[in-house]
């Protein structure tokens, strides 16, 4: 196979192989020799296992892709808690398309998933991993695992993430091998469109996939996926590596998703206030999971109502900001009985769904 061979000279005249590990490319270069792609795809599906510092902390994407009569179905499945501040509310939701006149191997294009003999894979991925880097170091890190049917056999391809790998020496050691993550990103663009994401969604999109979504999730609690999934089986997908029933473990079917993070001003009514655009619960204090009291004590004109001053007295600071730069844009209402400076008080929280 010209891929192993390509990458096996490369580490070779490069020296980024220890001699430990030269006869794994030794090894991986003579099978590559004799082997041929033989084997026709039948179906495959991609599992992608996602940390970060943003958005709901974890999620788990599985594309699969099927052969049926006339073409090929192409689902998309999400799983991820509701808000990292509502780690145990999980969602699902899904998107599918069938793909008339074709074959899953045909949407696989340049992907020659039955071309790679996994132990030889297995050994280049060995290889090429960074020996500086741990896994549980990246803030935000993505692996994915490639399941192919190519004939009657389950073929597997573990993807690290590109930061855990010498990537760079992988691409030019063969381009193909490097193109395998990308694959789940081609399909997608192709069947779904370049600007799809789940997160781009209107009200009534998201309510038709988290309906589609439950459909799936008999098929994924039966083992469907499984060989896409780690074997950690921790509480509520705690640790970045679980399976497919941790991930599930806080569904309850579809829910109303929209944002459970709020700010609500508790004095209102007493306050008489014209203009009073609440906070913006800024990202940062959502990630450090503030919330809680900020009060404010703001100095106006009474003649006009404008706002001349915003003095914070309590509240955790990342939730400050916000209030004061909220405050600065309200107005008071002129001629009502109310002396400057007014004191406010705001509340930052979070309404998770009952389950």
């Amino acid at each position: 196979m010209a891929a192993l061979l390509a990458l096996g000279a490369l580490a070779l005249a490069t020296g980024f192989l220890s001699a430990g590990t030269r006869a794994v490319v030794n090894h991986a270069m003579n099978r590559a020799i004799q082997t041929q792609e033989k084997t026709e795809l039948g179906e495959f599906y991609v599992v992608r296992q996602a940390v970060s510092n943003n958005g709901p902390g974890w999620s788990d994407t599985i594309l699969d892709v099927r052969d049926e009569v006339g073409g090929v179905r192409v689902g998309e499945i999400r799983i991820a808690p509701l808000n990292r501040n509502c780690a145990h509310i999980v969602t699902v939701k899904a998107v599918e398309i069938v793909l008339p006149n074709t074959t899953a191997a045909k949407v696989a294009r340049q992907f020659r998933l039955c071309s790679y003999p996994e132990d030889d894979f297995a050994g280049v991925i060995q290889v090429a991993k960074r020996s500086d880097i741990e896994p549980d170091s990246l803030e935000s890190a993505a692996n994915q695992t490639i399941v192919a049917k190519c004939g009657t056999k389950e073929v597997l391809y573990e993807l690290p993430d590109q930061d855990l790998l010498k990537f760079e020496a992988l691409k030019r050691a063969d381009a193909r091998i490097a193109a395998l993550w990308n694959l789940k990103d081609d399909v997608e663009d192709r069947a779904f469109g370049k600007d799809f994401a789940f997160a781009k969604a209107t009200t009534e999109q998201n309510k038709q996939r988290q309906e589609l979504g439950a459909k799936f999730v008999p098929e994924i609690l039966a083992g469907k996926f499984d060989s896409g999934f780690a074997d950690s089986a921790c509480a509520f997908a705690e640790c970045r590596d679980h399976n497919a029933k941790s991930a599930l473990q806080g569904y309850q079917g579809p829910i109303d998703d929209k944002d459970p993070a709020f700010a609500e001003l508790l004095n209102f009514a007493s306050l008489h206030l014209a203009k009073s655009d609440l906070p913006f619960y800024p990202q940062e204090a959502q990630r450090a999971l503030a919330q809680g009291e900020v009060r404010l004590r703001i100095f106006f004109d009474p003649s006009t109502g404008v706002v001349n001053s915003v003095e914070p007295l309590s509240g955790d600071d990342k939730l400050q900001d916000a209030s004061v730069k909220a405050a600065q844009s309200w107005r008071f209402e002129t001629g009502a009985a109310l002396k400057s400076p007014s004191e406010v008080t705001l509340r930052f929280g979070f309404h998770c769904p009952a389950k």
